[in-house]
């Protein structure tokens, strides 16, 4: 990240023409790293290569990308038209606006995961992008709960298969769901009525969908994201009934009842058939311990911070 800052996003020609070299080799100890990994932990560690966006690539670079993306079988994962920045960039670098661009490279020959979309040509980009293997990702808490919004219902209409991603502030995944439905229907709200582009309003229900079988279908995993024989057994409860987030009753439809809960009210987590989480309570590990001992890094964080000056009024 601090040599990509030198030349992004803050455009310096000459600093970026001088970092290929570098990110070649960078490619090159992803591909080592990904070789050594993939299939590993049974069959759980399957590496993408993640390159940060296309205004920071060349043809050279992104194609190497794709050669290692297909070496390994796992797909990309990288920002994609995240900003107008990245669109003029890419389109007075190469002629073509970001999802083109890579489009014409042959980087959707593989799966695809791309994340924000804030710059995509919204007229051409996701009818393209319903056609190939991609999954969008919205992440409705990039840069923070006040961001921008994400142009989640415009590819919902569009027919793109779309996932919900956490991306920075926080790791609580029921309050990326319920915000992602929140904001996307706030985004639909408004720009709906224009009519310049088809917009189709979330539900939690898509949300759900996002989190589960459309990001497994992403991956090529039929294993994940859904519940039939066959599948891993990977399963979340959640209480929809209780206090705050229900009414004591079983809702007719408790899904809608997820716009009221967050993670804390997830009562157990089973991965592959074994227990994480049981009955509210952690069972991998002490939870007093697991709480100490972060709360001690934490605290050397800070610590580093203040003497630094990043916590001066």
């Amino acid at each position: 990240m601090p040599r990509l800052f030198g030349f992004w996003p803050v455009v310096d020609e000459a600093a970026f023409e001088a970092s290929i070299p570098q990110t070649l080799e960078e490619i090159e100890a992803e591909r080592q790293f990904g070789l050594r990994w993939n299939g590993s932990f049974e069959d759980r560690m399957r590496p993408m290569i993640a390159p940060h966006a296309t205004d920071t690539h060349t043809p050279e670079t992104m194609t190497a990308i794709i050669d290692v993306a297909r070496e390994l079988g796992n797909g990309i994962h990288l920002h994609l038209a995240q900003g107008a920045g990245e669109a003029a960039t890419v389109q007075r670098r190469w002629g073509q606006r970001p999802v083109a661009w890579v489009d014409s490279l042959g980087m959707f020959d593989v799966p695809v995961f791309g994340a924000h979309m804030s710059g995509a040509d919204l007229e051409l980009d996701p009818p393209l992008l319903a056609q190939r293997s991609y999954t969008y990702a919205t992440c409705p808490l990039a840069g923070g709960a006040n961001g921008g919004l994400q142009p989640y219902p415009e590819m919902l209409a569009a027919g793109v298969a779309v996932n919900i991603g956490i991306d920075t502030h926080t790791n609580d995944y029921l309050e990326c769901l319920k915000l992602a439905v929140i904001k996307g229907q706030a985004r639909h709200g408004a720009i709906s009525s224009r009519g310049a582009v088809p917009s189709q309003s979330p539900t939690i229900h898509d949300a759900v969908l996002g989190a589960t079988q459309v990001a497994a279908d992403g991956l090529g995993r039929k294993d994940l994201g859904r519940i039939e024989v066959g599948a891993k057994a990977d399963l979340v409860s959640v209480d929809v009934s209780g206090f705050l987030a229900g009414s004591g009753a079983m809702p007719p439809d408790p899904l809608v009842n997820l716009l009221y809960a967050n993670g804390l009210h997830a009562r157990a987590v089973m991965t592959d058939g074994s227990w994480q989480l049981y009955d509210g309570a952690l069972q991998v590990a002490d939870e007093r311990r697991v709480v100490r001992e972060g709360g001690r890094v934490a605290q050397q964080i800070w610590d580093q911070l203040r003497r630094e000056g990043w916590l001066d009024s």
